[in-house]
């Protein structure tokens, strides 16, 4: 049986949660600690509430480290970079990038730089992946999209950024075809963009163009051959299309790449209920 393009992306979801992959490039080591409870109030960022809600995740060993650094920003003020990415990177290891952002945003508005800028840009966009509050969600998205915007201006060839900023078009806001343009530029421009040809390849995906994600996803293993988590994409699509054969060949290259000896171990049963299935 032939499943919908809804069926078939709420299959890649399953999978997504299984093998542990992150929908969008994720640049900083992040941990599913609870960000905040920080709300959209009247449109501005309740940065301090954000801030106290993610202080609660903090032992007390933690919070003497932070200690430090807040004092050392008291005596320096918020035009000391140096101290500012203290801050940034306190927050980066206690896999908080929300509160991570809030720093090195502090510190973009001082350099005006291209680097400080994406810095404080991909951290917002992961806090924005981890949140579960979705009007926090919609502040946190839009935090990226200011800071990807500002890095494109300093250098409009940054397609790493422009791939980020189509994923957070196409993912956080009502504009997803704003996105899908912007990703289609950077293939355009480097056919050999690998994360802007997966993120194309996941929205094919999520609008039931099933043919077209197979397209993306073969094409970012030719790209990068140790994406093993792409032959379990194109297993499902196949299976999804009734094309056993196929299906069986990706499960079964993805069960030889994969590091993840338990989502090995899944895909092995889904192997063998695949043959007995097309033996009966």
């Amino acid at each position: 049986m032939k499943l919908s393009g809804f069926q078939i992306s709420l299959i890649l979801v399953g999978l997504l949660l299984s093998v542990g992959i992150y929908y969008a490039p994720s640049q900083v080591n992040t941990k599913s600690k609870p960000a905040s409870e920080a709300k959209k109030q009247t449109g501005a960022f309740d940065e301090e509430g954000l801030l106290e809600s993610a202080k609660k995740s903090l032992d007390k060993e933690q919070l003497s480290s932070l200690g430090l650094v807040e004092s050392a920003l008291k005596k320096q003020g918020n035009q000391d970079t140096s101290v500012l990415d203290q801050m940034g990177r306190f927050w980066d290891r206690q896999g908080i990038p929300a509160a991570s952002a809030l720093w090195f945003e502090k510190k973009a508005d001082v350099l005006k730089t291209e680097r400080s800028y994406l810095d404080a840009a991909f951290r917002y966009f992961d806090a924005f992946k981890l949140a579960g509050d979705s009007s926090l969600k919609v502040v946190l998205v839009q935090k990226a999209i200011t800071n990807y915007q500002e890095v494109i201006k300093l250098n409009p060839e940054n397609l790493d950024a422009k791939t980020d900023l189509g994923a957070c078009y196409a993912e956080g806001t009502a504009e997803p075809m704003k996105g899908i343009m912007l990703l289609r530029e950077v293939v355009t421009k480097n056919p050999e963009h690998e994360m802007a040809q997966y993120n194309l390849g996941m929205l094919s995906v999520k609008s039931g163009q099933v043919d077209k994600a197979i397209e993306r996803f073969t094409k970012v293993l030719q790209i990068n051959p140790k994406r093993s988590e792409m032959h379990f994409f194109l297993g499902q699509i196949y299976a999804s299309k009734g094309e056993t054969a196929k299906a069986i060949a990706e499960y079964e290259l993805f069960q030889s790449t994969t590091s993840d000896q338990e989502a090995a171990k899944e895909v092995k049963k889904i192997i063998e209920d695949l043959k007995k299935g097309a033996r009966s």
